[in-house]
Parts: structure tokens; sequence; C-alpha cells
């Protein structure tokens, strides 16, 4: 093993496994499938980690499976010095290549020297890695890519030339060699061949499962013959994917046709690994090779019979389920009638064993029945649950024998535990899915399936989990900035062990993971349709990709206002925004037509997403909507914390209250009219009409029509470079929040805060940033801002429209008369009584609008222009006949 890789792969188990080296091997590892500190590991050569609890672990993982990142740049760990000497030479013309090989691939380089070269490969939107090339039959190559090769996408390699009907052999063996074998290996990879022939195993690579290699196949039956000796057999070995099993079944049929003697090979498990894998994990012996065979022969079965009969013969069980051609069967041995076939042919009081096979083959097929239990073949893939409601269910693939793509949906403990409920969940997920099994049956299906299941963990929203540091994007995740595309179960491997999906829904994002189809374009139409408040509404909402962390770091993460004129083109802009992260044709939710429960499930379902609040300030002039919603609300969420509780369905006293994980965005035409503690909490956007020509027309045009396939790539660029960000934002935050509380004009220190977090996220959009704005329209927007800061403290100064109103009518009320009227200290005391009925008298009596007075009582404490002093003090009164006592409401003059 190369040394800096085998130092890398020690450091990275000591620090993320709690190893301790002693002597020759790392023990008391934490093993990664069980958590359990009984894993070991030999220094020399850390290949294999290896879990010693045998009966109740007992794993064995590769170090590539637990550290890919060590074995992605092999040009970085293998190229030659750049100090070396200038008399030096290296250690070989190809040393990436062979340490890729050898480190990689686990070959011995002694034994294929000369099969290769090391070469380069170039692609002009990705770049250059050095690859190790093979040659084709007919003067093609097949080339391997070796540095970052997940760059490419999904091209892992790189084929010029044709090889339709040709296969690659290992240069060691010729013709004769592989007749001379006796049995030839055919297998899809170069490394899966050059795998078997270092356990001495002749194997061609057909380089895709796809290719019958028949001009191939042809050459070797004329070597046959001119050796003058029979045809070898051919085992083929693609791999254990459908498609793999698929192309044996059809290349073993015309093989056959053709003359040939065909065997099959198969490594269980669906593909999870192929021959180079087991070459690497030590299974390529004896035993192992044999129980691939038993699975290969498993495959060709020509009937339900024939596999019942290979399946008895290896397990010797007298009833079991299996799966032939995509359908259920039940395999049941009556052994009197056994006996009475082995009387009939003489063999009565003989070991089965020393039976002759066909005479055993004949009386097991009289004796044993086989039955179809199931029109279809459901198999359960994992075990997934919401530990917050204490459900779950087993999530099941359901595949069909005409071929139908195959259906997934999930069964719940109680659908299994009876074939009656298993038959209906069945009817009512797979179209012409049938049951006819016995509960009996289904318990010995359910047991083999289901004992050892996996467990997938799941999350209830979509969008950043902190628990998983990843994001969950539909069918795209974002973890360590590396992108993810959900596997053919429906959940991500974001690393060993590390499986996550979400139960969620309600929000459907889609996102191009193309990211040669971004356009950036749209950030000049949108900096010339809505000038620099257009630019901070992006920076607040490519904040709120990052909303989790920032509340981390800062301990909370403020609200946007989007707020104007009908026609200033709030819609179009949220619209918009929407796309960025890949939803279209949504703005957000009205809170006044929603339930309390409908809000709390909006505000729970996303997370480092926005929630967009829209046409909630209808009705402000005092109509019923305007009291089902109530801004103070969301103070809780400004730190992330719960908006709404509720109990959990049991008889316990457990309640549930999920954290808020996004932003929120207000957008509405008449400012938010709440409590100072909101208002602080609040960066607030004001749109006009004014400046609206036929070009800025245009251009807000241009953003309605922008395809989210060429925009969407903006949440998976922030989600990539969430760490690099983060690093900016963090300290730039706070620098500007110190600069804004030395403004005289911005007195509250959470203004400040908002504010400076706003700005910080302003520069993410720069040169230093994203890049997507000049570093002078990034001051221009900051400069924004700030005003923006001053104004809200001016608004925070101001009575709230309620206060105002209520002052503006008692001031009228008392100007139309030389003494008082309503102030019951008089009009020289240096204090306000008033009374709050004998106020909707008045207001009544002069037919004025009389505000709310449960509202108004609410916001009279928070009274500027007239500091509030007292409730309901009893006072002498100086308006009222006799002086009588009256309860009244007491302000300062």
């Amino acid at each position: 093993m190369n040394p800096s890789l085998r130092q890398d792969i020690l450091a990275r188990l000591l620090r993320d496994y709690d190893a301790q080296e002693r002597g020759t091997y790392l023990q008391k590892v934490r093993c990664p499938d069980c958590g359990k500190r009984e894993a070991y590991i030999a220094t020399e050569a850390p290949w294999m980690l290896k879990c010693g609890r045998e009966n109740n672990c007992g794993s064995q993982i590769h170090v590539k499976e637990l550290f890919p990142e060590c074995f992605s740049s092999w040009s970085e760990r293998y190229a030659p010095s750049a100090d070396r000497q200038p008399h030096e030479t290296p250690t070989s013309a190809t040393p990436v290549a062979d340490g890729y090989l050898r480190d990689g691939r686990g070959f011995e380089l002694s034994r294929i020297q000369g099969w290769y070269t090391q070469e380069s490969y170039w692609r002009q939107d990705v770049g250059g890695t050095a690859t190790v090339r093979f040659a084709l039959p007919g003067g093609g190559y097949w080339e391997r890519l070796l540095d970052k090769p997940e760059r490419f996408g999904k091209q892992k390699a790189n084929f010029v030339g044709r090889y339709k009907g040709q296969w690659w052999c290992p240069p060691v063996f010729s013709l004769a060699d592989l007749v001379e074998a006796g049995e030839v290996w055919i297998v899809e990879g170069i490394f899966d061949a050059i795998a078997l022939y270092h356990h001495g195993i002749a194997a061609v690579s057909a380089m895709s499962c796809g290719n019958y290699p028949e001009n191939a196949l042809e050459a070797l039956a004329d070597a046959a013959h001119q050796a003058g000796t029979s045809r070898p057999a051919l085992v083929w070995a693609l791999d254990g994917n459908r498609a793999g099993q698929s192309a044996t079944e059809k290349h073993t049929k015309r093989a056959r046709a053709a003359g040939w003697e065909c065997r099959a090979a198969q490594i269980p498990g669906g593909g999870k690994h192929d021959w180079n894998d087991c070459h690497q994990r030590g299974e390529l012996t004896e035993k192992h090779l044999e129980h691939y065979r038993y699975h290969g022969d498993l495959l060709l079965a020509p009937s339900a019979m024939a596999k019942a009969l290979i399946i008895y013969k290896r397990s010797e069980r007298r009833e079991f389920w299996y799966e032939h051609k995509r359908q259920v069967w039940w395999w049941k041995l009556d052994v009197d009638a056994f006996d009475r076939a082995m009387r009939a042919e003489g063999a009565d009081g003989i070991d089965q064993q020393q039976l002759d096979p066909a005479m055993r083959d004949a009386a097991l097929e009289q004796a044993g029945s086989v039955k179809r239990i199931c029109t279809c073949y459901p198999t359960a893939l994992y075990y997934q649950a919401n530990t917050v409601t204490d459900e779950s269910w087993y999530y099941y693939r359901i595949e069909f024998p005409d071929g139908r793509a195959p259906v997934k949906n999930t069964f719940s403990g109680g659908q299994l535990a009876s074939a009656s409920e298993y038959k209906k969940r069945l009817l009512g997920v797979a179209p012409g899915a049938v049951w006819t099994g016995t509960s009996q049956q289904l318990d010995t299906l359910l047991q083999d399936q289901i004992g050892n299941i996996k467990t997938v963990e799941t999350i209830d929203f979509i969008g950043y989990s902190k628990e998983h540091a990843a994001y969950v994007f539909g069918d795209l995740a974002v973890a360590g900035g590396k992108l993810h595309t959900i596997n053919s179960e429906d959940f991500f491997e974001l690393g060993h062990r590390k499986q996550l999906k979400t139960l969620s829904q309600s929000v459907t994002l889609h996102l191009n993971p193309d990211r040669k189809a971004y356009h950036t374009d749209w950030t000049s139409q949108l900096l010339g349709a809505f000038g620099t408040k257009g630019v901070v509404a992006l920076a607040y909402w490519m904040g709120s990709l990052l909303a989790e962390q920032i509340r981390e770091a800062m301990g909370s993460f403020p609200f946007l206002e989007i707020v104007g004129e009908a026609g200033a083109g709030k819609s179009t802009l949220i619209e918009f925004l929407w796309k960025l992260v890949g939803r279209r044709d949504y703005e957000g939710f009205d809170p006044s037509k929603a339930t309390m429960p409908a809000r709390s499930r909006n505000f729970a379902q996303v997370s480092n997403l926005p929630v967009v609040l829209i046409e909630s300030d209808r009705e402000q002039e005092g109509g019923a909507k305007q009291k089902q919603f109530d801004w103070d609300e969301l103070k809780t969420a400004f730190n992330g914390r719960s908006i709404r509780a509720r109990g959990v369905k049991n008889s316990g006293n457990d309640t549930y209250e999920p954290p808020f994980r996004g932003s929120i965005v207000i957008s509405q035409n008449a400012a938010v009219q709440a409590g100072e503690a909101i208002q602080t909490r609040i960066c607030h956007l004001m749109f006009t009409r004014e400046g609206q020509s036929r070009q800025t027309k245009e251009l807000a045009e241009a953003l309605e029509k922008a395809d989210l396939e060429h925009v969407s790539q903006f949440a998976l660029e922030v989600a990539s470079r969430e760490a690099a960000l983060l690093e900016l934002i963090t300290p730039r935050a706070r620098e500007y929040a110190n600069h804004l509380a030395e403004d005289p004009d911005v007195k509250v220190l959470r203004i400040a805060k908002c504010h400076g977090q706003l700005m910080a996220l302003l520069d993410c959009l720069g040169p230093e940033g994203l890049g997507l704005y000049s570093a002078q329209v990034i001051d221009q927007a900051a400069g924004l801002v700030w005003q923006m800061a001053r104004e809200r403290q001016q608004t925070i100064n101001a009575d709230h429209p309620l206060v105002a109103e209520f002052w503006e009518a008692f001031e009228y009320i008392e100007g139309l008369r030389s003494e008082a009227v309503l102030n019951h200290y008089g009009d020289d005391a240096k204090e306000i009584a008033i009374n709050l009925k004998d106020f909707e008298r008045a207001c009544a009596e002069y037919k004025l609008r009389v505000p709310e007075i449960r509202e108004l009582k609410r916001y009279l404490k928070g009274s500027k222009t007239r500091k509030f002093i007292d409730a309901n003090r009893t006072v002498r009164s100086r308006v009222r006949l006799n002086n009588s006592s009256v309860k009244c409401w007491i302000f300062a003059t």
C-alpha cells in the first residue's frame, strides 16, 4: 500500500472511529454497522475492517466504502514529486496507473505488467484526468478515468472504437489456452476479468452486459475444432442487477442454440458488488465460487419445479418459498409420496445422497408439489419510521412477470400481520397482483425478508436536515458539498450506513443537476427590473438556504417583508425567486385563509427554504379575518423555535413541537401592523410603480418566462458551497451589526443584527461569493440595507396605527370644546385619564370610526406619543357631575 494512503486511512480510523493502535492492529474500532467498539484492522495493510462480534454483527467493510475520498484523486497521491532531483528517475513510467491498479483495485502488478498504459483524458467542460488504458480488439481502447471521476457525471470510463461482437481477453491467454481451460467465464468489466484471473480462472470481459461476443465465440469454436477437442463451457458471470440477469438469460439461450454448453455464476445482492469487489474482500475462495455457481443455477432454472429442486438439494428444507419469473412459489415435499416413489424404483432404505441423481430427481419431482402463491414478486427493501408520530412502514418493491415497471409503496405492520390484510394492500398498490397463500406461508416469507432488514432514517420535511448535515431536494441531495441522486430504492446513500429519505410529499422541488444548463443572465434582468431592492431580496432568498446554519452560529435569522402598491411586481419577483429553488407556479399561502393546524404544518414542512405569507393584510379595517392571524405567532420562529405545539396521539403526556427550520417572507400591499417585538425582527422592502417603464416591463416578463431547467441550479450551487459561504457570512454579519449599532439613527440592537446579517448575505452574491454581481452593485445594495435599518428604527419610534388613530380622535374631540371632555383629570393636570367607554360614546356621538377596543387595549400600553402609566386606575372625575369616581387609563401629557 502507498505510504501516504496508509497514513491517511489510519489517521481517519483513529479520528472518526475511535480506534486504538495496539501492535500490528488497530483495535477497539467503532463498527460502522453495529456501533460497538469491537472492530479491528491490520495496520500494515488496512484494507478490510472486520467486526469482532461474529454472532451479532460480523461486518466486513472495505476501507473504500468508508473513505471514498481517499481513493478519488490518484494523480495527487501518486504523481512523481515536483522536487525530485534531476538525476533521479521515477520508480515507474506509469506511477498513477500502477497505484490505482494496486491500491484501488487490489491487483498484483507483476501479473498484469504490460497489459495497460497510463494516459490522459480531457473534456472541455470539466477538465482533464489521468487514465489507465487497455487496448481492445480491432484497434480501439477502453480507459478508466482516475481523478475525481464524479466530475464527469455518470461517465466513469471512455471507449474509443467498436467492440460489438468481441471481448477483451487477458493478454496472457491465447485461444488455445482458453480451450484448454475447459471453462471460460464471461464477465462485464475488464477489472472483473483481471480479478478472476488472479484466482486461476480464465475470464474474459464482454465490456457491457448487452454485448454478445459472437465473433469472439466463433474464433474460440474454430480454435477448439482445430485442436480436435470439445468446446470449453461458458460461464456467464455478468453483474447481479436486473440488467445483468436479463442479459445472462438472453445470452445463454443464444449461446446454447449455437451449440455451447452454458452455466452461470451470480453474486447475490442485486449488483451491489462485482467480481473485483469480491477479490478485494477475499470472497473468491472455492467455497464462495460454489455459492456463486449455485445462484447462477437458480437464475437459469427452466421451470418453477426445476428451481425448487435446486434449492431443495442445497437446503434439504421440506417447505419453502422462492421467486421464479417475478412470481412467488411454494414448494412442499410429501415425504410419504417420496418414499413410495423410491420403493417403486427399488431404492427403499438407501440413503438419498447415495442414490443415482437422475433417480432421486425423478422421485423428488413426483413427491414435491409446487404452487404459485403470489402473481407478483414483492420484496421488502427497508424499514422506515416516523418517531414523532410513532408510525412505521416497510418499503416494498413489487415486480411483475409481464415486464411492467416495478411499483414501490409502503406496508404497515398491521397490513403484514395477516394474509387477508396483506392481500388487500397488495391489490390496492399493485394492479393485478393477487396473494393466494396462507398466513403461515406469509409468516415464512416475512421471516426471510424482514428478519435482518436495514433501516433508513427519515425526515418529515424537505430541505436541510441539521442532524444529517444534508440537503434533501426531492430526487437530489447535497451533503458535504457533493451532489447525490436518489437510488433505485428511493433513498439517499450519503455515506456508509448513512441512509436518508424524506416522507414529505407536500412540497415538490424540481432541480436540474446539469450545471452546464445553468444560465445566469437572469441576474442582470433582476437588477434591471427591480433595481437594488431585487438584489436585496435575492440575498435574503439565498440566505434562506443557509438559515439553519446561520441560526446555529448567531442565534436568529430575520424575516423579510416585501410590500408595496398593487402592480409593483411583488408576485413576479417572488415567483421567480421560487424558480431558483425549483418550485414553479407558486407564490405563497394566505394565513388568513388557513386554520391553525394548516398554518403550523406549512411552517414545519420545509427547512432552509422560505415560507411566504401573502395577502394577509386584507380586512385591516377591522373585519373578522383580521382576528384569525396574529403576527405575534411568529416571534419564536425568529430563533428557530416551535410556532405551535400539539399533543401526540397516545395515552401519555407527550407533545410535538417541531422547530421552525426555514425563513419567513411576508408579501402584501400594506406593511405589517404589529408590536415592536415583531417589527424589530423584520427587514422591510417597499416596492412602488415609480420608475416602471417599457424596458423594466420587458425585463420582468423575461423573469416570468425563465425556464426552471436553466435557473434551478442556483439552489444546488448554494448548497454545494455551504461551508465557504458560511465562513463569509458569520464574521461579516457581526462586523456589519456592530457598525450599524454605532449609527445614532439605529438604537435597537436587534435591528442592527438583522440588517447586518442581510448585508453579509449580499457579500455572498458578490465576487467573493457566488460572483453573480459586481462589487459596485453589492455596495449600492448594502447602502440600501443601511437605510432600511434607519427606517425600521423610525417605524419603531412611531405609535402603532391604532394608537395613533386613538390619539387623533382624542385630540379632535378635546379640541371641539373649551373645557375637557375625555380627560377626567381636567385640562391643567400633568397626566391624562381616559375612560375607554366614554371614548367609544364620544366617537359615536361625533360619527368617528371607533377603533376595535379589544385590539386597542393591546397596543395602548406601548403608546409613545403619550407614555402609558397605568390601566384601570380609579380617579375622581373633574368632567362628570358630582365628581364621581371612574376607572381610567392613565397617560403622561
